[in-house]
């Protein structure tokens, strides 16, 4: 009885003590956006040696923040500065957003006070750069932080949708959150149902490596119990409307998922605007392509092109004139070139999957690839992909002609089935392993002196995205 007495008591003890150890919340320490970003540990250390504890506080708060404008590039080929200026105030101005770019809420500093281009975006929305050559780039204003109030009441936590940190870091720029995005969700949402949007970050798992550690189409019940509850105090990135209910949200394999309305920075969604006329692209690379000072009918290489952002860039300073040799490793990365160049007009591009390390080639190599001919003949695939497109209103009726030829001169009977695969077939185009076009080139390399100006730049490190929610595995070693 002694015993069973005292066990009884070490339990209500120690129950008693992880009552008393469980923290409280406090709405406005949870409902908020105040991220600490999490870095290696060796490098974190290496940069506190480097700018000192304070100032390299305030860089990672600056990191985990989007800039307070928007840089877009215009495609002087297709448009000028002034023409964009004026559509981009009426689209701005429909969707209601030209009266947010007056004010800005919250305790957040305010990177820009005091600079000139503060002081040029007090004059309206958007506004030129004022740096001599780059007048083809536009500022758009955006603000923020916001306070926003989520709703919170004791015993009641809103509806909340967590989505991946890769889509938060998207919604602080001014995107939407989109279905693949998002992660878990709470119970009985609907479509038009008000929800908390947080985001998830990589977190340390048992095997020392980083993980989100949240299954997708997890069911929230608002309690500490949901995955990561207290790991997501100070996460919260806004507040949107519900376009389809919990279910359809884990069906859908695309579209957009939660329409933000509320955020905690404002600023305007690019998303689908002004296509192949205007490019959303930080001023650090912008200014990359232009000092490299391009020149019409050159020979360059970008050796590192994907996503193709300054690649284009730099075929519109050489007006679309001479030869742009766009790299990239990846098959899927260098398809993204084809689709941006396709998208802006530009024909003076040419892709190749190669690794950069391997560009070299030595001359005693056999010369099985000639780059001229090469192009000449992804010209002609590309001629002869838009006239089969032009001709593809016949295909039907060429289809059905020869179905009923066929048969008119003693062939065997076609039901209609084998007639609309046909049509199909005929109208999709051959399969990838038979298409012109399917894959992307490959090369094995270029001779020394080949290019009259070769760019291999340090952001393609990534350094200029901001936000950046978590760096722990980005950068591993501080060289």
């Amino acid at each position: 009885m002694k015993k069973a007495r005292d066990l009884h008591l070490l339990l209500k003890t120690i129950r008693r003590s992880s009552t008393t150890t469980t923290p409280k919340m406090d709405p406005s320490d949870r409902y908020c956006f105040s991220p600490i970003l999490r870095w290696n540990p060796e490098v974190e250390n290496y940069f506190i040696k480097a700018y000192g504890a304070d100032h390299f506080s305030i860089i990672s708060k600056a990191l985990t923040r989007p800039s307070s404008y928007s840089c877009v590039r215009v495609n002087t080929l297709k448009s000028t500065s002034d023409a964009v200026i004026e559509k981009l105030l009426e689209i701005i101005k429909e969707k209601g957003f030209d009266g947010d770019c007056h004010g800005k809420e919250g305790s957040g500093t305010n990177e820009n006070v005091g600079s000139p281009l503060e002081e040029s975006l007090k004059n309206g929305p958007i506004v030129k750069c004022q740096i001599p050559g780059l007048e083809y780039v536009l500022f758009v204003k955006g603000t923020g932080p916001h306070m926003i109030d989520y709703g919170y009441v004791p015993g009641a936590p809103p509806k909340e949708v967590i989505v991946s940190r890769k889509c938060a870091e998207a919604v602080l720029r001014g995107a939407q959150v989109f279905v693949p995005g998002v992660m878990a969700c709470s119970a009985h949402v609907e479509k038009g149902d008000t929800v908390a949007v947080s985001a998830a970050i990589e977190q340390r798992n048992p095997n020392g490596g980083w993980a989100i550690g949240i299954t997708r189409g997890t069911v929230l019940q608002g309690l500490q119990t949901d995955p990561y509850y207290f790991e997501r105090n100070g996460l919260y990135i806004g507040q949107g409307t519900a376009t389809m209910s919990r279910a359809g949200l884990f069906r859908a394999s695309k579209g957009i998922a939660v329409d933000m309305n509320n955020r905690v920075f404002r600023l305007p969604s690019f998303y689908d605007v002004l296509e192949g006329e205007i490019f959303l692209q930080n001023l650090p690379s912008i200014v990359t392509a232009h000092a490299l000072d391009p020149q019409k009918g050159e020979r360059i290489l970008d050796m590192c092109a994907a996503p193709g952002g300054k690649t284009t860039a730099i075929a519109i300073l050489m007006k679309d004139e001479g030869e742009l040799v766009a790299l990239d490793r990846s098959h899927n990365k260098v398809q993204d070139i084809q689709k941006l160049a396709a998208e802006m007009s530009l024909t003076c591009i040419t892709t190749y999957k190669l690794d950069v390390l391997k560009a070299i080639r030595q001359r005693n190599e056999a010369d099985d690839i000639n780059t001229n001919q090469s192009s000449n003949s992804l010209w002609f695939h590309e001629e002869k992909a838009s006239s089969s497109t032009a001709e593809g209103f016949n295909l039907d009726k060429t289809c059905e002609d020869n179905v009923s030829n066929a048969i008119e001169n003693g062939g065997t009977y076609v039901s209609k089935a084998d007639i609309r695969k046909a049509k199909r077939r005929m109208r999709n185009g051959p399969g990838r392993n038979q298409c012109v076009g399917g894959r992307v080139e490959n090369s094995k390399g270029f001779y020394p002196d080949s290019f009259d100006r070769v760019l291999l730049d340090a952001p393609c490190s990534a350094l200029g995205l901001r936000p950046r929610l978590f760096v722990g595995e980005m950068y591993d070693k501080p060289w």
